[in-house]
């Protein structure tokens, strides 16, 4: 059942399987786009860009009701992409990572949206001064396993966050504080207007994913696609 645009209130975040995106979708590259993905060193890299890319063209598609071969993006300064002017009622972002792709879609403003694998929470013992605020760091767990997994949930969190201001890491993340309490980024006027959800379910099990999006957003629509 093709997507609709979600109503004011409520984001939509659809899960993908890059796997299963085929050459049909692909196609709706645009040649900038297929330029890109030929910047890879390794094909396996590209191949799964262009089913990110290419599932992030259906969705919006959907969403707006036009082909995916005609949805335009603009870029910020920092590079984020939004819809050409005619669309930019409908905010989006996207995350990947080796197995999946989230895509957010909300009109209340601007969202962003980080996926992990579970797995990977190990990876991060040792890199704390990298992205954690001092406060974060005074708050970790002394033992191994909880220590990974609360530095995975500060990741993610800080990257949806983020990603909706549009700045990525131009924004140093230590300087930004997500630990409860107190979590300082609520007050930092640069993110006054965010809220973070963690998203969880069954389509999620394996992963660790957070979205950011407008305080007005009180409801949240998980579902995969295509569906």
């Amino acid at each position: 059942m093709p997507i609709s645009s979600p109503d004011s209130g409520t984001a939509l975040v659809l899960v993908v399987d890059p796997a299963l995106v085929g050459a049909e979708m692909t196609a709706s590259l645009s040649a900038a786009e297929r330029k890109q993905a030929e910047r890879f060193r390794f094909e396996k890299d590209a191949i799964h860009w262009r089913a990110c890319r290419a599932a992030l063209r259906g969705a919006l598609g959907e969403a707006l009701g036009i082909p995916p071969a005609t949805v335009a993006f603009e870029f910020g300064e920092f590079g984020k992409p939004a819809l050409s002017p005619e669309w930019q009622g409908l905010h989006f972002n996207l995350s990947h990572c080796r197995d999946l792709a989230l895509i957010a879609l909300c009109r209340d403003g601007a969202v962003g949206v980080d996926v992990e694998p579970a797995d990977r929470a190990a990876s991060l013992l040792g890199c704390e001064d990298a992205f954690c605020h001092p406060e974060e760091i005074a708050a970790l767990p002394s033992e191994e396993v909880p220590r990974a997994f609360t530095l995975m949930d500060i990741w993610t969190k800080k990257e949806a966050l983020l990603k909706a201001l549009g700045t990525g890491f131009s924004v140093a993340a230590p300087s930004v504080s997500v630990a409860q309490p107190p979590a300082s980024y609520s007050g930092d006027p640069r993110f006054r207007d965010l809220r973070l959800h963690r998203l969880t379910g069954p389509l999620l099990q394996q992963h660790l994913a957070c979205l950011a999006a407008p305080a007005a957003v009180s409801r949240l629509e998980i579902q995969q696609w295509p569906g």
